[in-house]
Protein backbone atom coordinates (compact mmCIF):
# COMPACT_ATOMS: atom_id res chain seq x y z
CA UNK A 1 0.00 0.00 0.00
CA UNK A 2 1.02 3.75 -0.95
CA UNK A 3 -0.06 6.29 1.72
CA UNK A 4 1.07 9.63 0.60
CA UNK A 5 3.57 11.40 3.03
CA UNK A 6 3.00 15.35 3.80
CA UNK A 7 6.20 16.59 4.38
CA UNK A 8 6.78 18.52 7.55
CA UNK A 9 9.01 21.65 7.63
CA UNK A 10 10.00 23.24 10.94
CA UNK A 11 12.43 26.25 11.63
CA UNK A 12 14.09 25.51 14.65
CA UNK A 13 16.66 28.51 13.80
CA UNK A 14 16.31 31.34 16.09
CA UNK A 15 14.19 34.50 15.55
CA UNK A 16 15.81 38.18 14.82
CA UNK A 17 13.51 39.36 17.45
CA UNK A 18 11.26 37.85 20.18
CA UNK A 19 8.42 40.14 21.33
CA UNK A 20 7.11 39.55 24.97
CA UNK A 21 4.05 41.41 26.25
CA UNK A 22 5.12 41.62 29.89
CA UNK A 23 2.40 43.67 31.09
CA UNK A 24 0.15 40.84 29.88
CA UNK A 25 2.38 38.30 31.16
CA UNK A 26 3.14 39.54 34.97
CA UNK A 27 -1.35 39.57 35.20
CA UNK A 28 -1.38 36.18 34.06
CA UNK A 29 1.78 34.89 36.76
CA UNK A 30 -0.01 37.42 39.84
CA UNK A 31 -3.73 36.08 39.76
CA UNK A 32 -1.89 32.57 39.75
CA UNK A 33 1.28 32.41 41.71
CA UNK A 34 0.29 32.21 45.61
CA UNK A 35 -2.05 29.68 44.77
CA UNK A 36 0.93 27.84 42.95
CA UNK A 37 3.44 28.72 45.76
CA UNK A 38 1.07 27.42 48.75
CA UNK A 39 0.26 24.19 47.01
CA UNK A 40 4.02 23.67 45.80
CA UNK A 41 5.10 24.38 48.89
CA UNK A 42 8.07 22.47 49.85
CA UNK A 43 7.95 20.33 46.43
CA UNK A 44 11.10 19.90 44.70
CA UNK A 45 11.42 22.04 41.54
CA UNK A 46 11.85 18.56 39.42
CA UNK A 47 8.82 17.25 40.93
CA UNK A 48 6.35 19.99 40.10
CA UNK A 49 3.33 19.29 37.03
CA UNK A 50 4.80 20.47 33.93
CA UNK A 51 2.21 23.46 34.12
CA UNK A 52 3.58 24.78 37.43
CA UNK A 53 7.08 24.51 36.36
CA UNK A 54 6.41 26.56 33.27
CA UNK A 55 4.87 29.27 35.40
CA UNK A 56 7.78 28.65 38.08
CA UNK A 57 10.74 28.92 35.64
CA UNK A 58 10.54 32.69 35.08
CA UNK A 59 10.71 33.41 38.67
CA UNK A 60 13.87 30.96 38.75
CA UNK A 61 15.39 32.50 35.78
CA UNK A 62 15.00 36.08 37.84
CA UNK A 63 15.98 34.56 40.85
CA UNK A 64 19.28 32.72 39.52
CA UNK A 65 20.27 36.06 37.63
CA UNK A 66 19.80 38.40 40.66
CA UNK A 67 22.41 35.85 42.42
CA UNK A 68 24.93 35.72 40.02
CA UNK A 69 24.55 39.51 39.64
CA UNK A 70 25.37 39.75 43.51
CA UNK A 71 28.20 37.07 43.25
CA UNK A 72 29.74 38.16 39.85
CA UNK A 73 33.46 37.66 41.43
CA UNK A 74 32.49 34.39 42.12
CA UNK A 75 30.48 32.94 39.20
CA UNK A 76 32.29 34.70 36.76
CA UNK A 77 32.32 32.66 33.74
CA UNK A 78 29.30 30.62 34.70
CA UNK A 79 26.40 31.12 32.90
CA UNK A 80 22.73 31.01 33.83
CA UNK A 81 21.67 27.47 32.09
CA UNK A 82 24.83 25.90 33.94
CA UNK A 83 23.45 27.58 37.30
CA UNK A 84 20.38 25.94 36.42
CA UNK A 85 21.66 22.41 34.79
CA UNK A 86 23.47 22.30 38.59
CA UNK A 87 20.74 23.58 40.40
CA UNK A 88 17.42 22.95 39.26
CA UNK A 89 16.87 19.52 40.98
CA UNK A 90 18.48 21.33 44.22
CA UNK A 91 15.47 23.29 45.10
CA UNK A 92 11.97 23.61 45.91
CA UNK A 93 9.19 25.55 46.56
CA UNK A 94 8.78 28.12 49.71
CA UNK A 95 5.19 28.67 50.36
CA UNK A 96 6.33 32.71 51.14
CA UNK A 97 7.80 33.00 47.18
CA UNK A 98 11.31 31.65 47.47
CA UNK A 99 13.28 28.69 46.50
CA UNK A 100 14.78 26.98 49.49
CA UNK A 101 17.10 23.74 49.47
CA UNK A 102 15.41 20.29 49.26
CA UNK A 103 16.67 18.48 52.38
CA UNK A 104 17.22 15.20 51.34
CA UNK A 105 19.72 16.62 48.66
CA UNK A 106 22.55 13.14 48.13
Amino acid sequence: MNYPTQILKINLLPPEKLYCDFNNWSSLFTQDMQIIWEKGHCVPLNKLPTGVSDMIFPYLLLALSDYKILNKKNLSGIGLDNLLNLWFDKYSLHKNGYFQLTKNLT
